[in-house]
């Protein structure tokens, strides 16, 4: 029995441990169609006219001196909806060229959704060394509502509903001759809610934004395995052996990690949201109600405002006109304004590069897609989540006075600058949400043949920073790799960590390991205790020693990692058992999570000070619910 709280403090903290939690997201209905206007409706909708590459550049209006310079336009690509670059510099661009159909006459309302497949991945490349895309050749085709892209291998795994493909180039002319379907079974439903953005974490598996399609999936590897349900939650497999896995998630269009493996996501009136409970957790404890596992970061629902510099399309100005004078509509109010509120935040990405000032590390970008707009957030800790504001008062970091600018997302690139991704359309809209007089008008394919590619370039670069020369990772030493594991720019971090993984090479462990023990960069310590997970080679002492490390972050990685072996090792128990009282929520939440696994009775003791220490954070509370299915009772005696 505690002290200081007496008997009644007691049952007190026992009844709020075993109420459970409710958590929620805003679920919104879809507003009733009015009726239909006269024919005087074609008049009042013009098509709008594009500006051209060379002038797109005018149209941008940012904050503290920044600058959009164009990098690719059509007709070098289309419709670019992901990106990434590969170990030698080549830019992989998914383009979206299906969105939202292929045919129009083939779109059936709230059904499955059988429009052929027209999406392209295409590679861009740089010929003559001046920082802008002068070649393109198409990589591969007839891809159904393609989405996001990992490498692995000299190929490259590509989300593309229903399915998951793996690509491989294996003569050099950068076309796939390999086309081998993975997984099957992603719902094509709705359009805006498919699996998305597939990104490496630095557990070596591929994370993907799942949507909210949902879908039984199916793997088409050689070891079959039962069909997943996918529900509305996101996904991870590991490259290579292709195991699938669902997690907690499940929103629309981002999927991105900070620097510690924080996942993000956002939706359409979500901008940020941070997975905070896993799902393999969660799982071990039927009687725990959570009914989310997501916090949301930032302000959420139908009344963020945002300041665009762009008309609103007369579209819109229409139809938010009907929704706001029916009284039987029950559209979120942001649908009942043609501007000025967030209706569609797509790409959410954390800078994690070095050519902006100190400030932007760490800030999460999203695109207002519909708004033409950029927002930036600015993200601080907050207990074992975060919290985010934005950076700018009633201005946005970036908008654009064209309404065909649509900043669907972003990424991280080798300069250490961001770069933006225009859909280039004329309308972006589900068409279901558009009344059928209003979209008879309106041609929601227009753009198809058009997309850019932009470089967010800082006023002036910091002093410290270096260009990097252009990347040539594939054919780099394995020391080469270890050490560009303390790279402050996270995509050459972030590729050297692949590239070892995928290597496998015995000569990597004794740099892995002097790095882990000498190196001053928490980053570089963490990429180096899970390259030799990886690897296969990470001892028991070397766990000890990341238990005991003076960052936070690594002591929570290094509780996780010791998971699987800690009944065996005595030591590793009984360090983890003191890491419950640790200074830092985050070590403590991981360390609620991991001793649900220990076989120890002290693990009953250790959550028990856990739970009177956190009993106001409403997610370590759920940490020690989730592992009281087989420590439950010694937890109870404590408490009585």
């Amino acid at each position: 029995m505690g002290t200081g709280r007496g008997k009644r403090g007691e049952i007190c903290l026992l009844l709020i441990l075993l109420a459970g939690m409710g958590f929620s997201l805003p679920r919104f209905n879809s507003a009733e169609e009015p009726a239909k206007p006269a024919d005087s409706l074609a008049k009042a909708l013009p098509k709008l006219d594009p500006v051209s590459p060379e002038r797109a550049e005018q149209t941008f209006r940012l904050r503290n001196g920044f600058q959009m310079e164009l990098l690719a336009a059509e007709p070098l690509v289309t419709d670019p909806v992901a990106m990434q670059y590969d170990e030698n510099g080549l830019a992989y661009v998914i383009e979206m060229n299906d969105y939202p159909y292929t045919d129009k006459s083939k779109d059936e309302a709230w059904a499955e959704q059988k429009s052929a497949p027209i999406g392209k991945i295409r590679i861009l490349e740089d010929v003559d060394g001046d920082g802008k895309f002068d070649r393109s050749t198409v990589f591969a085709e007839e891809l159904s509502w393609p989405t996001g892209l990992a490498f692995w291998k000299g190929g490259v795994y590509v989300s593309a509903t229903p399915d998951i493909w793996y690509f491989k180039d294996t003569d050099g002319d950068h076309k796939a001759d390999i086309r081998r379907k993975v997984f099957t079974g992603f719902r094509k439903f709705n359009v805006q809610a498919v699996m998305n953005n597939l990104k490496w974490g630095l557990d070596h598996h591929i994370y993907g934004a799942g949507g909210s399609n949902g879908g039984v999936i199916h793997s088409n590897t050689a070891e079959k395995t039962d069909p997943i349900n996918m529900g509305r939650r996101d996904f991870r497999f590991t490259a290579g052996t292709e195991k699938f896995d669902v997690i907690s998630g499940g929103a629309r269009f981002g999927n991105t990690f900070d620097d510690w493996g924080n996942r993000f996501i956002c939706n359409i009136r979500n901008p940020l949201m941070h997975i905070v409970l896993p799902t393999e957790y969660l799982m071990r404890n039927r009687y725990l109600p959570v009914t989310s596992a997501i916090n949301d970061v930032a302000v959420a629902g139908d009344s963020i405002a945002v300041y665009r510099a762009s008309p609103p399309e007369p579209w819109r100005v229409i139809n938010t006109k009907r929704l706001a004078s029916d009284p039987n509509s029950r559209s979120p109010r942001s649908e009942q304004h043609a501007t000025g509120f967030v209706t569609s935040s797509a790409g959410a990405t954390v800078y994690r590069g070095t050519a902006y000032p100190p400030e932007y590390y760490g800030n999460a970008f999203i695109g207002e897609v519909a708004g033409n707009l950029v927002m930036r957030y600015l993200m601080q800790p907050d207990g074992v989540t975060f919290t985010a504001r934005r950076a700018h008062d009633k201005v946005e970091f970036l908008a654009s006075t064209d309404n065909w600018f649509r900043p669907v997302n972003f990424l991280n690139a080798p300069d250490g600058t961001l770069h933006v991704l225009d859909m280039y359309r004329e309308n972006i809209e589900h068409p279901w949400s558009i009344p059928d007089d209003i979209k008879a008008h309106l041609d929601l394919t227009s753009g198809r043949d058009r997309g850019r590619i932009y470089r967010l370039v800082p006023p002036e670069f910091p002093t410290d920073y270096q260009k990097p020369a252009p990347p040539r990772l594939g054919s780099a030493s394995i020391k080469t790799l270890v050490s560009e594991l303390e790279n402050p720019n996270v995509w050459w971090r972030d590729t050297a960590h692949r590239l070892i993984f995928e290597r496998q090479d015995p000569a990597a462990v004794p740099l892995l390991k002097q790095l882990f023990q000498q190196s001053a960069s928490p980053l570089a310590r963490l990429h180096a205790l899970w390259s030799l997970e990886g690897l296969k080679v990470l001892t028991d002492d070397t766990l000890l020693q990341a238990l005991a490390d003076s960052e936070p972050e690594i002591r929570r990685t290094a509780i996780r990692l010791a998971e699987k072996r800690m009944n065996q090792n005595e030591k590793l128990q009984i360090k983890i058992l003191a890491l419950a009282a640790d200074s830092d929520p985050r070590v403590r939440f991981q360390a609620a999570f991991t001793l649900g696994e220990m076989n120890n009775p002290q693990a009953a003791d250790a959550l028990y000070q856990i739970a009177r220490r956190d009993l106001d954070d409403v997610w370590i509370r759920t940490a020690v619910l989730s592992s009281l299915s087989e420590t439950t009772a010694p937890f109870l005696k404590n408490m009585l």
